[in-house]
């Protein structure tokens, strides 16, 4: 006795000795243990490509492109990371559509509904959607557009047949 208290007992018996996580929390422990590995860039921890930065480049650049052409409105300084952010969520959604064709499961279609929630949101904010076209008034500019083209079409059609 050092201070004149007595030391207190150890633990009561009914207590357990080793906490198990639930298999709900250890699910999440694993996919957040994964989640780091991937961000430190261990793809072999990878379950599935659709994370896979290396694997996912190239179709992200393409895709970029593409987006890039379908909306000349798009300016790469000011909407790059918005357009790199989509055309990165399409190229994993069509990863994922693969993996939930060899395995469908809960864990890959709830991924798969919140990716696409998120392509929506993304493709309305860079102005390609219906709505987000009307509500930007780009639709008015896409029909006077095709309308100058189809023009163009015609006159070049005209323009060879009375040239030859």
């Amino acid at each position: 006795m050092l201070l004149g208290h007595k030391i207190s007992p150890g633990s009561p018996g009914h207590l357990p000795t080793v906490w198990q996580p639930t298999d709900r929390r250890a699910r999440a422990i694993r996919r957040t243990m994964s989640a780091r590995a991937i961000r430190a860039g261990n793809v072999n921890a990878l379950r599935h490509g659709i994370y896979a930065e290396v694997a996912v480049r190239a179709d992200v650049l393409d895709e970029a492109a593409l987006l890039y052409a379908r909306a000349p409105w798009l300016n790469p300084v000011r909407d790059g990371i918005l357009v790199e952010a989509t055309a990165r969520l399409i190229v994993r959604l069509r990863n994922l559509d693969m993996a939930l064709d060899e395995e469908p499961t809960q864990t890959l279609t709830s991924l798969y509904s919140r990716l696409e929630g998120q392509l929506t949101r993304n493709l309305d904010g860079l102005g390609l959607t219906p709505q987000a076209a009307a509500r930007l008034g780009l639709a008015h500019i896409d029909a006077r557009e095709r309308g100058q083209r189809m023009a163009q079409q015609t006159l070049a059609k005209y323009q060879e047949k009375g040239g030859s």
